[in-house]
């Protein structure tokens, strides 16, 4: 409200309080913090230019941590998030490309995260090096798909539908992923293979059909 009503400071500050801080207060705001959070600090970054100096630093503070060793997974997800909002991916392969050879074992740990922006800037060869197996990986993605269906029961059908969408967007964009760099990498069975059983994982019939739709085209 206050960025439509042109009250941009006072915008900017519940952007950052709740950047900062909503996970104080309530941890399953995670995922609210890093989408639509920095999506509506994204809109207002296009009309006021201290909005955008300031998700360029919380994006540079995730970077220091990082590259300092003191960083980790919840760092480099905040630094991948930020730079989907700016659509910046090749800022994403730098970092991760630069941690992949200071800090191996964070890389690890990060790689998942990372494999979106590093197959989108075409470096197969560092995702080849990172992608985790693609059984194990489907199934650990299919895992948290159900999981997350399975907890929207009970919700007013228009907010299931919603998050039910969600859900299957993002499994599907990490699905395409894996797809891809497979593909990339010459595999083409196993890429096949990984599409038809990331159909097969989702327990779900309607979030299955809409999965097979997306993947699939049927």
């Amino acid at each position: 409200m206050a960025t439509l009503e042109g009250r941009h400071e006072e915008a900017l500050r519940d952007f950052v309080w709740f950047h900062m801080h909503a996970l104080e207060h309530d941890k399953a705001l995670s995922g609210v913090r890093l989408s639509f959070g920095l999506g509506y600090w994204k809109e207002l970054a296009d009309l006021y230019a201290p909005a955008r100096d300031a998700l360029d630093e919380t994006r540079s503070r995730a970077e220091g941590l990082l590259l300092s060793g003191q960083g980790g997974r919840f760092e480099f997800n905040e630094v991948v998030a930020i730079d989907r909002e700016l659509d910046q991916p090749a800022n994403t392969h730098s970092l991760f490309a630069r941690i992949a050879v200071e800090k191996p074992e964070v890389a690890r740990q990060c790689a998942d995260l990372a494999l979106e922006a590093v197959a989108e800037v075409g470096d197969f060869e560092l995702a080849s090096r990172f992608l985790p197996h693609p059984e194990s990986y489907l199934l650990w993605l299919s895992e948290g798909l159900n999981s997350s269906i399975a907890r929207t029961k009970g919700l007013a059908p228009a907010l299931l539908s919603r998050r039910r969408a969600a859900y299957v967007r993002n499994y599907c964009s990490d699905v395409r992923t894996v797809i891809k760099v497979l593909n990339e990498l010459g595999n083409e069975d196993a890429a096949g293979a990984a599409l038809d059983w990331a159909v097969a994982l989702v327990e779900s019939r309607k979030a299955r059909t809409m999965v097979s739709r997306e993947l699939l085209g049927s």
